[in-house]
């Protein structure tokens, strides 16, 4: 990585977060230079590496449910629903680590629904199978979750998530696979065997794996005299250890309030989105806003909800698509909704890796409507007013020229006014302290 002259880094290790995230900009930074480019190219092939990985897991989720041309619609949909939302866009364009975590969760659990989706038998007759105990989507899904993880402690919530679909579907499998006179296993049954068949194995892929990609990260960003052991001073390890007491100090003790924080029962809702940039440029507004596409966002949550039903209502079948979203979507947010009540200083950006499965939520009833002439022309009427939406607020998402009439025409909530504090007329990305507005505030 460039050094503290070149990039103003003062410490070795930030007491925020994990060096992933920060390695992975300063490989931008190494190749294009100390610039704006630099800064955020790595951010854009991120967010774009996502798109391609949310395709394949949709893809793959569809498999056998619908027809090719259904699939095909319906992972084009979601893939395509991502790359035009609106807050996906501007984290993909600044140097912010919450992209960085959605692509290793979206990868997550791509590597998990292959595992448990491919033809294992012939698989392990590979070296490379072998090498990694016969599961090697099994070792990716546990790489992607150290990179998580290695980013943001946040990611760590995915892992939730994939243990819980190996669990579900490792014991069904067992279940349906033994049969002695027609005559299935007991649940409780099929979930020892599968436990005693996988939990070594996943112990080293989604355990061990997950850790050294987390500690590799730390490589050239802690001091230390070799490896040694946690408890024994001056060694890496030990080096590492102190640096997770440091973070868990900091996020411990954050407190206070900020103008652009908002409660995460409202992230969904878009009610108080944050500026980055705003500037009047002669007489022109410029404006970058971290915003989510009402559009996509709430018909997401309605998608989301239906598809929970129909699959209750279909019995619950772990073959399908539904479990898997509504998986992602609950241990991706969900636990943000669970410390709202005793932690400020959180951020609408914080959902980002909730975004992908909404958009893949809409995919998947996208390729479901697709059977019939009238879902058809709803899928087509709905894709021309959402890429409509995208290129009506493209111009407060970029900070591209916008006259003050045409900035207001997409500023749909102004209730600003502060509790014991200034109305915002204006975006400011300067102050940093004193309450958010109380009500739905754009600006």
């Amino acid at each position: 990585m460039l050094g503290s002259t070149e990039c103003g880094i003062g410490e070795l290790a930030g007491r925020s977060h994990p060096p992933l995230g920060n390695w992975l900009i300063g490989i931008g930074i190494r190749i294009f230079g100390y610039h704006e480019f630099g800064w955020r190219i790595a951010a854009g092939v991120a967010g774009a590496l996502t798109i391609g990985l949310l395709y394949l897991l949709v893809r793959r989720l569809l498999a056998g449910r619908v027809s090719d041309g259904a699939a095909t619609v319906g992972s084009l949909s979601a893939a395509g629903l991502l790359a035009i939302d609106f807050l996906h866009l501007v984290q993909s364009r600044v140097a912010m680590l919450d992209v960085f975590v959605t692509l290793f969760v979206v990868a997550a659990v791509l590597f998990t629904v292959l595992d448990v989706t491919g033809d294992r038998g012939v698989a392990t007759r590979t070296w490379w199978t072998r090498m990694t105990l016969g599961r090697p989507w099994r070792l990716l899904t546990g790489a992607s979750l150290g990179a998580a993880v290695g980013v943001k402690w946040s990611g760590a919530y995915a892992g939730l998530l994939v243990v819980a679909l190996l669990v579900a579907w490792e014991t069904a499998a067992s279940r349906d696979g033994h049969k002695d006179d027609d005559v299935r296993r007991s649940w409780w049954g099929a979930f020892a065997a599968a436990a005693r068949r996988e939990v070594p194995r996943s112990l080293v892929l989604l355990g061990l794996v997950p850790l050294l990609v987390y500690v590799a990260s730390y490589i050239g960003r802690i001091p230390g005299a070799g490896l040694g052991l946690p408890w024994v001073d001056g060694t890496f390890l030990q080096e590492v250890w102190q640096h997770q007491e440091r973070m868990l100090r900091f996020h411990l003790g954050l407190g206070g309030n900020h103008p652009y924080e908002s409660p995460a029962w409202s992230w969904l809702l878009d009610k108080r989105p944050v500026a980055y940039y705003f500037r009047v440029d002669d007489g022109a507004y410029r404006h970058i806003l971290a915003l989510g596409n009402p559009l996509t966002w709430w018909a997401g949550g309605v998608a989301v909800i239906g598809l929970g039903v129909a699959w209750v209502r279909d019995g619950m079948r772990l073959a399908r698509p539904e479990p898997v979203l509504l998986g992602a979507v609950a241990a991706t947010y969900l636990p943000w909704l669970l410390l709202s009540s005793s932690r400020s200083f959180v951020f609408i950006w914080y959902i980002l890796p909730t975004i992908p499965f909404l958009c893949a939520a809409l995919g998947v009833v996208a390729a479901y409507a697709w059977r019939g002439v009238p879902g058809r022309v709803a899928v087509g009427l709905a894709g021309v007013v959402l890429i409509a939406s995208f290129a009506f607020f493209f111009p407060v998402l970029t900070a591209l020229r916008i006259s003050p009439d045409d900035w207001r025409t997409r500023i749909w909530f102004s209730d600003c006014a502060r509790p014991d504090a200034p109305t915002l007329e204006l975006p400011d990305d300067v102050i940093d302290n004193g309450p958010p507005p109380a009500g739905w505030c754009w600006i």
